[in-house]
């Protein structure tokens, strides 16, 4: 190791410089420039008092100017010693300081902040977007079957029109009955969507009066539900028509004609916007077998008096509404030869206790006719008004639907895939009305709507020689409506999770939500296939010529109680609002549909106690 030259030694030029200061006079020696390095000793007398700046330090050196100990330039791709001696440059990993910790934590949340605000536009939409892709596959699917079926008619004519809703989403929605079940958080409180929950909206309360609410708050919120479990069950007798003896083979002295007239009625009134059943498979196979074997203990004569029971209630409406039956001539109704057999109280009851009691020896099976059978006894509680009869039968078809879906390859292109989809679609549809408005558990089928698609209603066939001529019952107009029906009631459902939730500070629903909520309806009305079209301002649509109750007239239902005692409470509370832009919104004439719904309820409330509850509350409006 070679030494220094003594004129580059540090004490050499120390004592230079002590030297030069001596003869300078007047000149005083800091203790800073004593220990200052020999550049500093070397400076001039003017630059002696000021600080040179720190010589550059490597914060990252190579590997080899560690070895070395010898200060590393940090170019890269190699060092200049590295370069100098031809070695390979190598440097380790940094390790980063607290200060760059923190630093790097900042810009992380600052651009995670900027990306959810960029975004909030397109997480909204997408929250909120009805999930209609499917149904745009069936209704084209349609369309296709349409086309080719019925070519020249004019189903097929309007094959052109499509569905343009979202495609970006399935059909999924994300688990919404489990976000009702959390209550209030982070100070929203959840508005119930139920017509009887309107009461405890705070905006109607407030201008309820005081005898209203001292009665609610006796019988109790779920006054509903208390009273039709103190309910008593459905009489189990039966009432043979036309002087038949009350024997155990009744049934099988009922004319032909009888029969085929209440299937007739069932598929006129019901199907069309209920179409889990299919008509020619129902006539063709179903009814064959009961005609051919009787009313014994299957699965079959279960369904055909279940569709009997619903056909008594099927005339009764057409007899109401003063439409001819099926198949008769005429433009009013006519009373046929046996319509003594639907004049029971409730039409139809006998049919339905002969199909309850060989179902009891049926019941555990969970096939596609048991699941029928379930959903066809669960529309006839829920017309005689018997909503948790009706529920109960909507929980054991959601049974059967899990036993058949879950788990399972299903090819959903052929006729058995596409019924068990038409179930249960039909299900959830019942299932979330009932659930959102009586406040009951659900069954856990939402689970399933991601591997179950839209229906396409594929046609039975016998054989292939065998072409179908085209039905009224089946057409392409209830085909869209029923489509239809499942994207609302999904943009429904939406609406309920999205917009039905309150707080003090008054900041609930958010107003671009409701926006676009409000484009999701608009959306779905405008792309509706024409057959179904309707204009914002006129409700008036354009219908078939061949009329029937059940697309034309005024609905008298008990389905829509419920709705109507909450449109009451609602049309209350804004008249007697004390903003005069809120009292503006009120349609003109409502004064008078205020009286027809309280009319109707009034002459319900006979058939319910629940009903009569609804109207002992009415009066006190």
């Amino acid at each position: 190791m070679s030494k220094r030259p003594h004129e580059d030694s540090v004490f050499s030029k120390t004592a230079n410089f002590l030297e030069r200061s001596a003869s300078t006079p007047g000149n005083s020696i800091s203790i800073n420039e004593l220990l200052s390095n020999s550049e500093e000793a070397e400076a001039d007398h003017s630059e002696t008092h000021a600080r040179k700046p720190r010589n550059f330090i490597a914060s990252v050196a190579c590997e080899n100017c560690r070895l070395k100990k010898t200060r590393c330039d940090e170019s890269r791709p190699k060092c200049g010693l590295c370069k100098a001696l031809n070695l390979e440059c190598v440097y380790s990993e940094r390790k980063l300081s607290k200060k760059d910790q923190s630093i790097g934590m900042i810009i992380s949340t600052l651009h995670r902040i900027e990306t959810k605000l960029e975004n909030l536009p397109s997480v909204i939409s997408n929250d909120i977007r009805p999930i209609t892709g499917h149904v745009l596959q069936a209704v084209e699917a349609i369309q296709a079957s349409a086309s080719t079926t019925a070519a020249g008619t004019p189903s097929a004519r309007t094959s052109s029109h499509k569905f343009s809703l979202s495609q970006n989403t399935s059909p999924a929605a994300t688990n919404l009955l489990e976000a009702e079940t959390q209550g209030s958080a982070d100070g929203k409180e959840i508005i119930s969507f139920s017509q009887h929950g309107v009461v405890v909206w705070p905006g109607i309360i407030e201008r309820l009066p005081h005898d209203f609410l001292s009665v609610y708050e006796q019988i109790g919120r779920n006054y509903v539900l208390d009273v039709e479990l103190e309910r008593p069950p459905l009489p189990m007798w039966v009432n043979s028509p036309f002087g038949l003896p009350n024997t155990g083979n009744w049934l099988e002295e009922l004319p032909f004609a009888l029969v085929k007239g209440l299937c007739e009625a069932f598929f006129s009134l019901f199907h069309p916007f209920t179409p889990f059943m299919d008509k020619h498979f129902f006539f063709s196979l179903t009814l064959g077998t009961v005609i051919k074997h009787g009313f014994s203990t299957t699965i079959e004569t279960c369904l055909v008096l279940n569709v009997m029971a619903l056909g008594c209630l099927a005339v009764r409406a057409y007899e109401e509404a003063d439409f001819p039956l099926p198949g008769t001539m005429g433009d009013h109704f006519e009373r046929p030869a046996w319509f003594e057999a639907v004049l029971e109280d409730p039409p139809g009851l006998s049919f339905f206790n002969e199909a309850r009691k060989r179902m009891g020896f049926l019941m555990e099976k969970n096939n596609l006719s048991s699941c029928q059978y379930y959903l066809l006894s669960a529309m006839y509680y829920t017309q005689i008004i018997r909503p948790l009869d009706s529920g109960a039968m909507l929980n054991r078809a959601a049974t059967c639907l899990c036993f058949m879906l879950a788990n399972r390859d299903i090819n959903y292109n052929e006729w058995e895939g596409d019924m068990k989809s038409r179930v249960f679609w039909n299900t959830v549809m019942y299932e979330t009305i009932l659930v959102q408005e009586l406040d009951l558990p659900p069954s856990g089928l939402l689970s399933l709507e991601d591997n179950v698609p839209i229906p396409k209603f594929i046609p039975f066939k016998l054989s292939s020689e065998i072409t179908r001529l085209p039905d009224p019952d089946e057409s392409y107009y209830h085909q869209c409506h029923f489509l239809a029906q499942i994207a609302n009631r999904i943009i429904l459902t939406r609406i309920r999770h999205s917009l039905y939730l309150f707080s003090e500070s008054g900041n609930l629903p958010r107003p671009a939500v409701s926006i676009e909520l409000h484009k999701q309806v608009e959306e779905w009305r405008k792309n509706l296939p024409s057959v179904i079209q309707f204009s914002e301002k006129n409700s008036d649509t354009t219908l078939n010529d061949d009329r029937s109750p059940s697309i034309s007239g005024t609905p008298r239902t008990p389905t829509s109680l419920a709705v109507f005692f909450g449109q009451l409470l609602i049309f209350h509370g804004i008249a007697n609002s004390d903003e005069p832009r809120l009292r503006a919104t009120l349609p003109p004439g409502w004064e008078r549909w205020y009286d027809e719904m309280v009319e109707f309820l009034e002459y319900c409330s006979a058939y319910s106690p629940a009903i009569s509850r609804d109207m002992d509350l009415v009066r006190l409006l």
